[in-house]
């Protein structure tokens, strides 16, 4: 139940605050609007960034009373149920972060939806973004506050979770990149697909990638998934205020969702990048490595000491390391890494031929009359799905008969040679429903162009560049 009379001295207590807040809030669109005319999705992406911002300071400020014994005497002292507390100062939370970048996006958005006749549909849409993406981050936040004991971990805590993400996608993408190339043909963004794991482990960068597609006829299952988690969190949040104790107030923090789930993740990470890169070869790599992960954890239990566990952890992670990789490797990226899609995924495709040369004469090969670097194709989304399983099974075709040079062997060799690189394109259906697209680069040497060319007749894929 929600306590009317510790609402209102919240807002009396908070006034200057929250002035600065609502008029920051409502001064952006105008000064927007000053400088040009921006796109609906410019003007979410400007609300949902400063509603983020709030969204993260904002619960440490209000439930900073948790994290110290006298100001929790105080407040657990108060004639309010702990439920009614913990309610009244959540919604008390929203109330300061919400309210006012909805009424900045009624204002900006509801502006340029009137001057440049923008859907009422997307309109309403990015503000329920905002919403949803400040929810989340508002609610993790508190989980992050209620499950530390102290306001130095609290604060390092909140924002080590908020990169951790990134740096873990980072860690990701490095591997994949370099297993990629030892064992495919091409050159091309194979990892792409990686991205969407961003999408489901980091609030701030699912809010602002669903903002830029906001125009699109597109769903949004995203951001459905980060609104179920915080229903959840707010359901584990209430259990963890109900649970609290004047005890845990200035004392350093015990939870393994905090530091120890931290150090094992950002380690692992770390070593991920190393491993993949000059870990292999470089001890020193190895000992930075080692000496961030012990002051990582000498600082989470504010003492130097010494047991088995310390490097019995470390030299755990670095053989789970060396076991993701070996199993990244021989699963192809846990079946996620391929030269072609199926036929169905594909909304469209395209490739081109470009001719190289090492010599300073350059030769043009003709074939029965046309110049081969004319030749292109394309389909377009959605269309006919002859169309694109003639493309699959072309590039199906001139791997498996072995027309394509792999790329490090064709650089490795010294011999100067004149060769074709053909350029593949396709956009695919993602996880995430905003579309993906992918993109490889194929070595052709001169002596097999005439096969490859055979192959392009044999599918009627000929279609000449303007």
């Amino acid at each position: 139940m929600i306590n009317k009379d510790y609402f209102k001295y919240l807002i009396k207590q908070n006034k200057k605050y929250l002035i600065l807040i609502y008029v920051v809030g409502i001064i952006i669109p105008f000064w927007v609007f000053n400088e040009y005319t921006p796109s609906l999705d410019l003007t979410g992406t400007l609300s949902l960034v400063y509603g983020l911002s709030l969204s993260c300071i904002v619960p440490i400020y209000l439930f900073s009373f948790l994290q110290k014994k006298k100001s929790n005497i105080l407040y657990f002292s108060l004639p309010i149920q702990k439920e009614s507390l913990y309610l009244t100062t959540s919604l008390f939370s929203y109330f300061a972060t919400i309210l006012p970048v909805v009424i900045y996006q009624l204002i900006a958005q509801g502006i340029f939806a009137y001057k440049m006749g923008i859907s009422i549909g997307a309109f309403i849409l990015a503000i329920i973004i905002t919403i949803v993406h400040m929810f989340a981050m508002n609610t993790f936040i508190t989980t992050i506050t209620l499950l530390t004991q102290n306001s130095v971990d609290n604060f390092i805590c909140s924002f080590a979770y908020i990169f951790l993400p990134l740096l873990i996608f980072i860690a990701l993408n490095n591997c994949a990149t370099n297993i990629v190339y030892k064992m495919m043909l091409g050159e091309g963004n194979y990892t792409q697909g990686l991205n969407d794991i961003l999408y489901y482990l980091s609030i701030p960068y699912n809010g602002l990638a669903q903002m830029k597609y906001i125009e699109l006829h597109v769903t949004h299952i995203s951001s459905i998934y980060w609104l179920i988690i915080s229903l959840v969190l707010s359901f584990v949040n209430y259990r963890l205020f109900i649970k609290r104790t004047v005890e845990q107030s200035e004392s350093h923090t015990k939870s393994f969702f905090m530091y120890p789930s931290i150090i094992i993740l950002g380690t692992f990470a770390m070593l991920l990048v190393m491993y993949t890169t000059d870990f292999k070869s470089n001890v020193l790599s190895f000992t930075i490595i080692f000496m961030i992960y012990l002051i990582m954890y000498y600082f989470s239990k504010r003492k130097v000491y010494f047991n088995w566990k310390i490097p019995t952890i470390f030299i755990l992670l670095v053989v789970s390391c060396i076991g993701f990789s070996s199993v990244y490797a021989s699963t192809k990226g846990f079946h996620s890494i391929y030269e072609v899609p199926s036929t169905s995924s594909i909304r469209s495709a395209s490739f081109s031929f470009s001719f190289m040369t090492n010599y300073e004469t350059k030769t043009e090969l003709k074939y029965k009359g046309i110049d081969v670097t004319d030749i292109n194709y394309s389909t377009g989304p959605k269309k006919s799905s002859k169309d694109n399983t003639n493309f699959v099974n072309f590039i199906n075709d001139i791997i498996n008969q072995k027309l394509i040079t792999k790329y490090d062997d064709f650089y490795n060799d010294p011999i100067n040679k004149n060769f074709y690189t053909i350029g593949v394109s396709y956009s695919i259906q993602s996880p995430t429903d905003l579309g993906r697209y992918a993109s490889r680069d194929y070595v052709i040497e001169e002596k097999n162009i005439e096969k490859v060319l055979d192959l392009v007749a044999k599918y009627n894929l000929y279609k000449f560049k303007s």
